[in-house]
């Protein structure tokens, strides 16, 4: 349902409100009713201060389907499209329609969710087009991080492991009579993930499945936020003393009942309202429940039940979106190169350039309400003195042969920043120098192609520090409000940190990628048996082949009973038969299915022998010693097929396996060089 304005909707604005601050609850969520609309304007309030605005929402709004997964997933089709400004205002409004009240850091309310709210998640529109680039850009947090996050701000007392939180992720709000925001949100944040083709599932990898900011902002806010309804303006409501630790955190600020700053309160519900607190605790799809049912049951009593989460949380999810300002961008001088010929060369080297600086397109000095109430935001330039680390992902570590386990290191001057990081300058920038390993000897062998992945991010050990003497986190007025607000976060964002940047470098080299299929078993076909049926195939150019060899049988037996028929109806049975083998060449389609191949027919034409391989759409560090005593990483499986079918009654599968050698490959040696 789009929103409108009071007086677009002929309402008046109303101009006497009564005050309300929250109590915070120890045991239950606040109440929420349904209403069918409600109005998004305040007439006495001053205007917001720039960002996202109401009319950019609408206008996105109106073009949107009424059913919440299409209009989530058109939304986030909005979010990537090339005009960043109406980026922005999709990224506003999926995060309305999943919840979250849209804000000014001045007070005004931009606008509301229709029905319900996210009492402990408004969102800052000032900030939603750096939430937008930010998301575009291809910022991230792993698995991992959003696990810390969750166990910083106290929801849970144990960091929960990458499967349980996409298992909870993977199964969140997908039954038609989960509530709408959760629809929403959890729909938005599959098609966030399904627009980068990655799916948020317990199999999938660690190293490359992660969470953009906007993803990690939707799950944060639904994981720890309290329900409330979103009433009219008008409604007079009694007032509730904040708690201590309201006053702490900066809800008192975020909630007060005097000036600007009371806005978003008079859009909240009465928790006393005893229908309304009904309809909260029938809504179905919270993600907090979907986290704690896949933990176990010892896990699920630590859970965090106390009124901090909220708090906490509230303001940790603001910070870590006013922090996207610190942006730190990775660039390469080249996106591919190749392994040396020649030793000393520097041809062959990538430079590796992270830039970090402080960029806010909306201008901005300082926040005056909510959750980072007094914080004094920075003009934009170069953050100077800031450690940026750099980690790899080298899918291809172990698989290649001696002396290739890397594709790429850095340069012996450089050895240090890979491993304690590199201060930018004044510039704001810092570098790392990469090495390719040198053939020997040189182009010998199959062309061969790895990846190479380097990511960049700024140093979360020190990075509350440096950003609390960055933003002015000590002029809060009130007092009370985000100097210590900080210091309660600190943990948080030395855990979380922020989003990182990486870049992915393209390596070709000569050599040989050995891969493996090879095996042999017995069949016994009672009339007959075949003593060894056999498959040895290699390739030298990896998974993507052509894997090539022989399989057959290596001879035949009649068995007793076919002697037995033979004698009595006086015909010969030869007790042993010639066997056969044929010369295989498989490619591999690379379509990810199993790939079968012919291997040779029987008497009379008949399917007989038939194989297929399988291959592993994950890296597997198990260790398999063949006959010879190589040692190999498996990569898939193959099997032999008789007439078609699996054999039930012996063992014809065997593991495909990755080595480092085979007198059928070209042998190459790789080594770095002292550049």
């Amino acid at each position: 349902m789009t929103r409108t304005s009071c007086r677009a909707r002929g309402v008046p604005a109303p101009r006497g409100v009564t005050r309300l601050r929250w109590r915070p609850p120890v045991i239950a969520l606040l109440c929420l009713a349904l209403v069918a609309s409600a109005c998004t304007a305040d007439r006495d309030d001053p205007p917001p201060s720039g960002g996202v605005d109401r009319p950019a929402l609408e206008a996105v709004a109106a073009t949107l389907p009424a059913d919440p997964v299409e209009a989530a997933e058109r939304l986030v089709t909005e979010i990537h499209a090339a005009d960043p400004t109406r980026s922005a205002a999709a990224t506003a409004e999926l995060l309305r329609r999943a919840g979250h009240p849209i804000v000014s850091v001045r007070g005004p309310v931009v606008a509301m969710p229709d029905q319900v709210a996210l009492h402990d998640a408004p969102v800052y529109a000032e900030l939603l087009p750096l939430l937008a680039a930010a998301t575009r850009a291809g910022d991230r947090y792993t698995v991992d991080q959003f696990a810390e996050l969750l166990d910083a701000v106290g929801l849970t007392r144990k960091k929960m492991t990458f499967a349980e939180v996409t298992t909870a992720v993977a199964g969140w709000a997908r039954d038609p009579d989960h509530h709408p925001i959760f629809v929403t949100a959890a729909a938005g944040v599959r098609a966030l993930s399904g627009h980068r083709q990655q799916v948020l599932f317990a199999g999938a990898d660690p190293d490359t499945a992660y969470l953009d900011p906007l993803q990690t902002v939707l799950l944060l806010g639904h994981a720890t936020s309290r329900l409330v309804e979103v009433v009219d303006d008008a409604q007079p409501r009694a007032a509730a003393r904040p708690g201590a630790f309201d006053r702490l955190v900066g809800g008192g600020v975020a909630y007060a009942s005097d000036g600007p700053c009371k806005a978003l309160t008079r859009r909240f519900g009465a928790p006393q309202d005893p229908v309304a607190k009904g309809i909260v605790d029938s809504a179905k799809g919270y993600l907090k429940d979907n986290l704690v049912k896949n933990l176990s049951d010892e896990a699920q009593n630590r859970v965090g039940k106390a009124d901090e989460v909220w708090g906490k949380s509230a303001a940790a999810a603001s910070a870590i979106l006013l922090l996207l300002g610190a942006r730190l961008s990775l660039s390469a001088d080249k996106t591919s190169t190749h392994f040396k010929h020649t030793a000393g060369s520097r041809a062959e080297h990538v430079l590796l350039t992270a830039t970090a600086t402080f960029d806010l397109e909306t201008a901005l000095e300082k926040i005056d309400c909510y959750a980072l109430a007094g914080v004094t935001v920075p003009r934009s330039g170069p953050l100077k003195d800031f450690t940026v680390r750099f980690s790899t992902v080298q899918p291809q570590v172990g698989t290649i042969q001696e002396g290739g386990t890397q594709l790429l290191k850095a340069v012996s001057a450089d050895s240090v920043k890979s491993q304690r990081g590199a201060k930018t300058g004044a510039d704001g920038v810092a570098t790392l120098e990469l090495k390719p390993p040198v053939e020997d000897p040189s182009g010998e062998g199959e062309k061969l192609t790895g990846q190479a992945t380097y990511i960049a991010s700024l140093d979360k050990e020190s990075l509350p520090f440096e950003l609390g003497d960055v933003y002015g986190l000590l002029s809060n007025p009130v007092g009370f409000g985000v100097g210590k607000n900080f210091d309660l976060l600190r943990d948080v964002l030395v855990k979380a940190g922020l989003p990182a940047q990486q870049i992915t470098i393209e390596v070709t080299y000569h050599g040989s990628d050995i891969v493996l299929a090879q095996g042999a078993g017995e069949v016994n076909l009672i009339l007959a048996k075949l003593p060894k049926v056999y498959v040895d195939l290699v390739s030298c150019a990896g998974l993507a082949g052509p894997f090539t060899g022989t399989a057959g049988y290596s001879g035949a037996q009649s068995g007793q009973l076919l002697q037995m028929a033979g004698a009595a109806t006086g015909v010969h049975v030869p007790k042993g038969f010639a066997g056969k083998a044929n010369r295989i060449s498989v490619t591999p389609n690379n379509q990810g299915g199993p790939e079968p191949f012919f291997i040779m027919k029987g008497e009379g034409g008949n399917q007989f022998l038939d194989g297929v391989l399988r291959f592993y759409p994950f890296l597997n560090t198990r260790a398999e010693i063949l006959a010879d005593y190589r040692v190999g990483r498996p990569v898939g499986d193959v099997e032999i097929l008789l007439a078609g079918s699996s054999f039930p009654f012996s063992r014809l599968s065997w593991p495909v396996v990755r080595v480092t050698t085979d007198p059928r490959c070209p042998e190459v040696r790789y080594f770095h060089d002292e550049t």
